[in-house]
């Protein structure tokens, strides 16, 4: 197959100095706030759950993604903020806005988030009851399943305070219910959060299931007989989950980890959340002992903690969820060969989840037990507990090939996870690469040398998504396999440079932060504007799940002001303003959110029709330009990068059933397909476009062209 060479960037002189219509425009009117993006995205998700289309348990499900969202951005994000707003008040965030303005703003676009919650969730039961199944929310009256509930109550922690005594440290992202009485209150705990929903007997043929600190909180008077009972809600804590570990200390950064996990538990509260109708003396009693302000305290009337109720599956198929989807095994390896002679022969893109996750497996796996293949290399972000790919580095290990793995013991509520992987790999024979201290590596990135004819060659995959077998059902994820001999070479100089522990030295085709990513992307935005200013039609199309950096923001407004079209996916959070006369009326911006989550990050720039394009582990987000070890991989295949401009850039950008359009004000609309337009629903697209052996596009082109295996 023929390359496309990809000759080295130009790096355009800085910006004339000339007025621009745009220098007025104050900060805020350049840049949004990445915390409210975040949650415009969220609004997005929870439009989801409101659309009466979708099956009613894909609803249930999108109202639980809202809620773990929510309490993962707490965590982080408000925790981060507020210790901002605690020790630099005079700080500004790029958008102009102070960290106490940014949690005013959040908190109050929050209470609207949840109280929508709380409506769309009523709509939600109401229809999943019509279809046979009842989540009780509500014990008043006769037919209330008292017996039931009783005799299967599972481990409650029950614990007694005289007030205004504190409560002593309660469990974060647990249920609990606060009881109060004249002189004194009770807290009682759930221990296993999955265990507040009771599967109930069936009633009608209707199957049911309870709420149970509901019930708790409803039956307090007869489970404290003899007390008083003044006031009585469920509620739950969300903690800071900033490890706070310290990278150049003396103690290994694997201790510092496994402490600082365990102090999570005992991490400062940044939220406190009541189940109840109206704020109560209990409530503000509660915020006070635990150290919060008015302002961290949440009062809905909602039940809490929605994410066990995504573990309701209906007792037979219908339409309660979505069509279960069949990753297809594409056409090559259908047949007994090995990944190795069919990737020998050309480039191989995989689209998940509409192909097979299997496929990588399989291939590691026969690394593992291929005779001449004699070293592996990889990188891990994110896997399950029970990781396949993991097993094929121990297997390939123990057949007595070298085996190199980073395993990234910093990835953000997976430390324990990565540390039990590290300590396994390492016991199977695995050389475990010492972490790189406050740099994350978060590249996709595998290597398989094999010793072909007197020769080792370098067979690659390389992905825009973690080597995580079940996400890989969930998110849109693309990969590359290869045996590209230059991009072999510089993907052996990034393991080598990971194993010294340093940052890797220049490289040609690669992009790699923290080297050469953040001011590559840079040269080939102003490399499209520079030639949109010499006459050549300009056009980048970037898709990524978040746009924060401001330097390559105003590097696209530039862009804009010089004609160039820009087309932007972005799932999640966007900073730039699009549509601002002057400014970016050339850019559009697109979120797609529909059954899985878009996680694939594509850049392509036309570049006077040189089409270059790359994909990525990285978003346009400073952390991971400075902070992290990411790749940016070119897709030399014309084929293929025709495939992925065209079809998968080309259908994502027309879509018209499930893509949202931001507004100049930051308001988001559902993007319409006109009068007599084809309805584009591009995830259901792709999945057909799988099912058929990618008839109709480049990829069927070519095997039809004689190329076929």
């Amino acid at each position: 197959m023929a390359r496309v060479k990809l000759l080295p960037l130009r790096i355009d002189e800085a910006p004339s100095a000339a007025p621009r219509p745009d220098e007025g425009l104050k900060a805020s009117e350049r840049l949004f706030n990445r915390d409210l993006s975040w949650l415009a995205f969220n609004d997005r998700v929870l439009s989801e759950a409101a659309d009466a289309s979708v099956p009613p348990l894909e609803r249930l499900r999108f109202l639980t993604i809202v809620s773990s969202n929510l309490d993962e951005f707490f965590m982080v994000r408000v925790a981060e903020i507020g210790k901002i707003a605690r020790h630099y008040p005079l700080r500004r965030f790029p958008d102009g806005l102070s960290a106490r303005q940014a949690l005013a703003q959040i908190r109050e676009h929050a209470l609207r988030q949840k109280s929508r919650q709380a409506a769309v969730l009523e709509d939600v039961l109401a229809a999943l009851k019509r279809e046979g199944i009842e989540i009780l929310t509500e014990f008043t009256g006769a037919r209330a399943p008292d017996r039931e509930i009783r005799a299967r109550l599972p481990r409650l922690r029950v614990i007694l305070r005289r007030l205004p005594e504190p409560p002593p440290p309660l469990a974060s992202e647990r249920i609990h219910v606060f009881v109060r009485f004249p002189r004194e209150y009770a807290v009682i705990t759930i221990e296993d959060r999955e265990a507040r929903l009771l599967p109930l007997s069936t009633r009608g043929g209707a199957r049911r299931f309870a709420l149970l600190e509901r019930w708790l909180a409803d039956r307090a008077a007869a489970l404290f007989a003899g007390r008083e009972v003044i006031e009585t809600f469920p509620f739950k804590i969300i903690r800071d989950a900033d490890l706070r570990y310290r990278p150049d200390y003396e103690e290994s950064l694997e201790d510092q980890i496994w402490e600082a996990v365990q102090r999570r538990t005992r991490a400062k509260v940044v939220r406190l959340e009541v189940d109840s109708p109206t704020y109560s003396e209990g409530a503000l009693f509660l915020a006070t002992a635990l150290g919060l302000d008015s302002g961290s305290l949440y009062r809905f009337d909602l039940p809490l903690d929605l994410r066990t109720l995504a573990r309701i599956e209906p007792s037979r198929p219908g339409a309660l969820r979505y069509p279960p989807i069949e990753p297809r095994v594409p056409a090559p390896f259908r047949k007994p060969r090995s990944a190795f002679a069919i990737v020998r022969k050309r480039d191989i893109l995989l689209h998940h989840p509409y192909d097979s996750f299997d496929i990588v497996v399989k291939f590691l796996q026969g690394a593992a037990r291929d005779p001449q293949v004699r070293a592996v290399y990889h990188t891990l972000y994110r896997t399950s507990q029970d990781s396949p790919v993991m097993e094929a580095l121990k297997s390939a290990a123990a057949a007595g090939k070298k085996v190199v793995a980073y395993v990234e013991i910093k990835a953000r509520f997976d430390e324990l996870n990565n540390l039990r992987w590290a300590e396994e790999l390492r016991g199977a024979g695995v050389r475990v690469v010492r972490h790189l201290g406050r740099f994350k590596v978060h590249s996709k990135v595998t290597q398989v040398l094999r010793e072909e004819d007197g020769a080792v060659v370098s067979y690659l995959h390389l992905g825009t998504g973690n080597y995580h077998p079940v996400t890989a059902k969930q998110y849109t994820d693309l990969g590359l396999l290869t045996c590209d001999e230059t991009l072999g070479r510089e993907v052996a100089d990034y393991f080598a440079a990971l194993a010294r522990g340093r940052p890797p030295e220049k490289f040609r085709e690669l992009l790699v932060a923290p080297v050469n990513l953040h001011s590559s992307m840079l040269a080939l935005i102003r490399e499209e504007t520079r030639l949109q200013k010499a006459g050549t039609r300009g056009h980048i199309v970037a898709k990524m799940n978040a746009l924060v950096d401001p330097v390559l923001i105003e590097a696209l407004y530039d862009a804009s002001r010089a004609g160039v079209k820009v087309d932007l996916m972005v799932r999640g959070i966007c900073c730039l303003r699009p549509g601002i006369a002057g400014m970016s009326e050339n850019i559009r911006v697109i979120s797609v959110v529909d059954r899985f989550l878009e996680h694939s990050r594509i850049y392509y720039f036309r570049g006077g029709g040189a089409r270059r394009l790359y994909l990525s582990s990285a978003d346009w987000m400073p952390r991971n330009f400075y902070s992290r070890y990411e790749v940016a991989f070119p897709v030399k295949d014309p084929v293929l990068r025709r495939y992925v401009h065209d079809t998968i850039l080309g259908k994502g950008l027309a879509d018209n059933q499930k893509a949202w359009l931001l507004r100049p004000d930051g308001s988001y609309g559902r993007v319409a397909a006109g009068p007599g337009a084809t309805p584009i629903r591009s995830q259901t697209f792709f999945e057909a476009l799988a099912r058929s052996d990618y008839r109709d596009t480049a990829l069927a082109q070519r095997e039809t062209a004689g190329l076929k295996i």
